[in-house]
């Protein structure tokens, strides 16, 4: 008897509340922090002069904040540069630096010419905020590779300037593609340098 009461009720509520179910009342949510608009941001225009060079004929351009060209990292892929005769810098000012293995030097010595690849460069977060270079790179033509990292670059009158510091060359680099993994020829020093980086929106 009780179960057919129960039965009984049920059926009486479906019936008066209707078929369908409750719909939650709309609540105006404000946009996920991921699409809101961001800072504004200008199409700089980096050009390096001195040990390393910008290819006039391929510009590297990168979107920055607006007003802060060197704010954050700044990166592409390829990016165009040329690697003069001369790296810029003076070796007896890089050697005094004994924490890196070998002496640094200051021609760039068989990579002469246009290259092409990966380019970053980052400040560095810590007490004194200097600048950082990576370039990962073949020849425009695909033979060679280079992957060369900076560190030291101060930023000083919207311009970043590198000056006499070490260009850390990997030990598998090769001016020419003229490389074999097991036996070399491996190009390991260091270069010397000091160039700037310059944006124009």
């Amino acid at each position: 008897m009780n179960r057919t009461l129960a039965l009984l009720v049920t059926s009486v509520l479906v019936v008066a509340c209707g078929s369908e179910a409750p719909v939650a009342p709309h609540i105006a949510m404000s946009p996920p922090l991921y699409a809101r608009p961001g800072a504004q941001q200008t199409l700089y225009a980096y050009t390096l002069t001195g040990g390393l060079q910008s290819n006039v004929a391929h510009p590297f351009t990168s979107l920055a904040a607006t007003g802060f060209p060197f704010a954050g990292s700044v990166a592409g892929d390829p990016v165009h540069l040329d690697l003069p005769a001369s790296t810029g810098g003076d070796p007896t000012i890089c050697n005094q630096d004994t924490s890196s293995v070998g002496p640094a030097i200051g021609d760039w010595e068989g990579y002469e010419g246009p290259w092409k690849g990966a380019f970053t460069v980052a400040p560095k977060k810590g007490k004194d905020l200097s600048y950082s270079v990576s370039y990962n790179a073949t020849r425009e033509d695909g033979t060679g590779w280079i992957w060369l990292v900076i560190k030291g670059g101060i930023l000083s009158n919207g311009n970043l300037t590198f000056t006499n510091v070490r260009g850390l060359v990997s030990a598998y680099s090769t001016p020419d593609g003229s490389f074999d993994p097991r036996v070399g020829p491996f190009d390991n020093r260091d270069r010397c340098l000091t160039f700037t980086i310059s944006a124009t929106p």
